[in-house]
């Protein structure tokens, strides 16, 4: 599950071409949102956790503010739900680790997402993530 397919919005650049086949979409590196909307992650996170409204777990995301549960607006968008209703813009995915904010209309990978990214890494796979520098991913 992805909260953008591999097309590309107004804030992103065009997909990159991989192969002839494959295309891949390049987080922004920086987003207004990340000062106001990031907490501290607690010190675990689940692995596959349910939704808090429904209960469904195929595609589950986190809140970075409040790091509530809710599924994937593929599933019954109940985390763009609490994301409007609370103004909490930027969320993790548990299917891919991959953050998005909803007021950017973007993938963000910046190191203040490091921390809750690495917790669901170790969460998912049982170890920490390898660290790449930000600087070696490409705008």
């Amino acid at each position: 599950m992805s909260e953008m397919a591999a097309s590309s919005s107004s804030n992103n650049k065009e997909p990159v071409r991989i192969s002839d086949e494959m295309f891949a979409v390049v987080p922004k590196p920086w987003c207004e949102h990340l000062k106001d909307h990031v907490r501290a992650a607690p010190s675990t996170l689940q692995p596959k956790p349910p939704c808090q409204t429904c209960q469904d777990d195929t595609e589950s995301w986190y809140c970075l503010t409040c790091y509530e549960v809710y599924c994937s607006r593929y599933v019954q968008e109940h985390m763009l739900f609490h994301g409007v209703e609370k103004g909490h813009l930027l969320v993790l995915s548990m299917s891919d680790l991959s953050a998005w904010c909803y007021g950017c209309s973007a993938y963000i990978h910046n190191e203040v997402l490091l921390d809750a990214k690495n917790k669901a890494h170790i969460a998912k796979f049982g170890s920490p993530a390898v660290t790449v520098a930000l600087e070696s991913v490409p705008e």
